[in-house]
């Protein structure tokens, strides 16, 4: 389905549940969204296969009688669209009770070339394209490190996407992605290492091969020696990627879902100082060059750029139509589908927390004695909620004097998120925020003093 028949399939159901459903329908929306993409794969440094695949697909929500009704499909033929009706009557009988105001049409906050969510370089990438990407990636790595094996994927993805509801709101937007990630293996007679570095851009333009490159080549360089840990309280500076473990179980109480079951440890704190001054996390939805970037969110919400916690004072949350009803809040403009098969939940746009006033460099010289630690395993098992978290590292490294002197494995990590973005224990943010995964920006973080156990003592 292209990006036009994408719209038209949003017109074409939202004129046929209106018809079926009648006036006692209170709300009616749909969604239609087409998608294509392209991946290449390298299999040791060679390429392996090109690989293509559209998906499209469409979705409905309303509310009769006092009931929400939901379907998703996959088929946006005439035929498929009936059934998907049939679908939706079907489950208005059985659905949640329901009073959810759909928004009505407002004025977008960015348009399409401010937020450059669209880059037409991007959406005419061939396989050619794609493999020259991928071996400006792993020719460099591979002449650098010749007895680690390497392997890379590729990828290109052009988004369209319609919303349409019963009280005006007509919506539409595009989007393009580019992607490369490579993972590195080294193996030496029983020791394993792997670790994994990838970027994600909208416009080919902003994508640097040579980043990537250098983020594998460190990590590969400051593993070459593997050495012994200490057990301990001990400073501790995370990477972007590592700090993760400290930021998601923030974020996951930051959530609307979390909030409305009074599950969130912060649902009852707005206002009040709940981390280190120094901390500034922005949920931004409008955040220029960003994948998901968009004017509006997946329920019609005008999408929107809002601090979270500033100053280390908590200020909201992120909220969906429902999350928002619920609580008693205004929607946040943070609406996001898994796809046309789920219903809409609150999420974020692009997770951004400010930096400090030092390199991360400069981070790594402050310690004498201590841990770098870039990826844990485990990440998310557990009730994380409560903050609290205890994790065997995956690759760390050992500092002393201010230097990596080589790769720890068999240590343990143990702490809660809030005491240690707190004053008492938070030392330092590096002050350039890189981009992780595609969905946030984030500083390296140094922990002044955290519970590290060493099997080697």
């Amino acid at each position: 389905m292209s990006g036009g028949a994408a719209t038209d399939a949003a017109d074409a159901l939202l004129a046929k549940l209106r018809a079926r459903l009648g006036p006692e329908a209170s709300a009616v929306e749909t969604y239609a969204t087409s998608s294509d993409g392209l991946e290449v794969r390298f299999v040791s440094g060679k390429v392996k296969g090109a690989s293509a695949r559209e998906s499209s697909g469409v979705a409905a929500r309303a509310i009769r009688g006092g009931r929400l009704g939901f379907a998703g499909a996959r088929d946006p033929s005439p035929r498929g669209l009936e059934r998907l009706c049939e679908h939706v009557e079907d489950a208005l009988g059985v659905g949640d009770a329901s009073d959810l105001a759909l928004p009505g049409p407002g004025p977008a906050p960015a348009d399409e070339a401010a937020l450059g969510a669209w880059d037409d370089a991007t959406a005419g990438l061939g396989v050619a394209d794609l493999v020259a990407l991928g071996e400006a990636v792993l020719g460099p790595l591979r002449a650098r490190f010749p007895g680690v094996v390497f392997d890379a994927s590729v990828r290109r993805s052009v988004v369209h996407a319609r919303l349409r509801n019963h009280a005006g709101v007509d919506v539409t937007w595009r989007a393009t992605a580019v992607s490369v990630g490579v993972e590195a293996n080294r193996t030496r007679e029983d020791d394993v290492l792997l670790t994994w570095e990838s970027a994600a851009t909208p416009g080919r333009a902003a994508l640097d091969p040579a980043a990537v490159v250098e983020a594998v080549a460190r990590r590969l360089a400051w593993a070459e020696r593997t050495v012994q840990a200490p057990s301990g309280r001990l400073p501790v500076l995370f990477t972007p990627a590592g700090g993760v473990l400290l930021w998601s179980p923030l974020l996951q109480a930051l959530g609307g879902k979390t909030v409305m079951l009074g599950t969130s440890p912060l649902r009852e704190r707005v206002g009040e100082r709940v981390l280190d001054p120094r901390v500034r996390l922005v949920d931004d939805g409008l955040r220029p060059g960003a994948l998901g970037s968009s004017p509006f969110d997946d329920e019609g919400t005008p999408r929107a750029t809002r601090a979270l916690i500033d100053g280390g004072t908590l200020t909201g949350f992120v909220h969906d139509l429902e999350t928002a009803r619920a609580t008693g809040q205004a929607p946040t403009g943070n609406g996001e589908r898994p796809g046309v098969l789920g219903r809409p939940g609150p999420g974020f746009g692009h997770v951004a927390v400010d930096g400090g006033d030092r390199p991360w460099e400069d981070l790594l010289r402050s310690i004498d004695r201590g841990l770098l630690v870039h990826t844990v395993t485990g990440m998310g098992q557990g009730n994380t909620l409560p903050g609290t978290f205890s994790n065997p590292l995956d690759l760390a490294y050992l500092v002393e004097g201010g230097q990596v002197v080589g790769r720890v494995k068999d240590v343990s990590i143990a702490g809660n998120v809030y005491d240690l973005l707190g004053p008492e224990h938070l030392a330092g943010l590096s002050a350039a925020p890189e981009p992780v995964g595609g969905g946030y920006h984030l500083p390296w973080v140094l922990v002044r003093d955290l519970r590290c156990v060493s099997k080697a003592g």
